[in-house]
């Protein structure tokens, strides 16, 4: 009896966690408050876009970008370094040996920021010279408010 005393609280100690574990709302993925997003690089260019590719990102925002290698198709190991200058960034060599590379900033300002591939001989070079970080600040929501 002496078992089923010290067990009892026990238990229901439990419960009262589990429950109250289960009444709490879901976390928000942090993704959606740091403006997570995901760009692959490869020859074909970011996203297999050549040119011009856009990110659209809030002033202010935190902003976290991973590049991931996409040239795992190609014949022959392809690296590539991204930089976005007017944050200073440069990521590590991208290639078959180091997949990703994650940058984080603060999104300053309000404009187009470029990115692209500093490796000039890359395979592909042209197609990764057309990134860009579209900075939407106070003034661009509200000129578009005024235009509607």
């Amino acid at each position: 009896m002496q078992k089923v005393s010290i067990l009892l609280p026990v238990f229901v100690g439990l419960l009262v966690v589990a429950s109250a574990c289960a009444q709490q709302p879901p976390e928000t993925p942090s993704h959606q408050e740091t403006g997570a997003l995901r760009v692959e690089v490869s020859r074909h260019g970011f996203n297999k876009s050549p040119g011009e590719f856009r990110l659209e990102v809030e002033e202010g925002q935190e902003v976290e970008i991973t590049f991931v290698y996409g040239d795992g198709d190609f014949s022959q190991n392809n690296p590539h370094t991204i930089i976005i200058p007017d944050y200073g960034i440069t990521t590590g060599i991208l290639d078959e040996n180091n997949r990703e590379e994650t940058v984080r900033f603060i999104a300053k300002g309000h404009g187009e920021v470029t990115f692209m591939c500093a490796i000039t001989d890359c395979v592909g070079h042209t197609n990764l010279l057309g990134g860009i970080v579209d900075v939407h600040g106070e003034d661009d929501h509200e000129a578009g408010e005024q235009h509607n």
